[in-house]
């Protein structure tokens, strides 16, 4: 099994999205296309493919495997910066009030 390539701003979005209260779990070893991050937030759980806005443009197209993933329905939030990070929250947070609402109404 050969070492997995992580983007250089890896370690920062990890610790920002931690920092604001979000569960990251590292999948970025996993390989075969799979994204780099599982975050929970509350009962909301999404995945992240972790791409450096620093790279140029052709050099943060997903991979093969990565777009196979993709074309095989599963889906992922792109994150390359902080502003992503909170964006993802405040996402996370209007899934979960949206949640709490349907279940008063039932």
């Amino acid at each position: 099994m050969r070492a997995r390539r992580t983007d250089a701003n890896q370690a920062a979005i990890f610790t920002e999205a931690r920092k604001v209260g979000l569960r990251v779990y590292d999948t970025s070893g996993v390989g075969r296309g799979f994204p780099d991050a599982v975050v929970q937030y509350g009962g909301a759980t999404e995945l992240w493919e972790i791409k450096n806005p620093q790279r140029p443009p052709s050099a943060r197209k997903y991979t093969k495997a990565q777009s196979k993933v993709r074309f095989e329905g599963m889906s992922a939030r792109l994150v390359m910066t902080v502003d992503d990070v909170l964006a993802a929250k405040n996402t996370m947070l209007a899934d979960l009030d949206a949640i709490k609402k349907a279940r008063l109404l039932t």
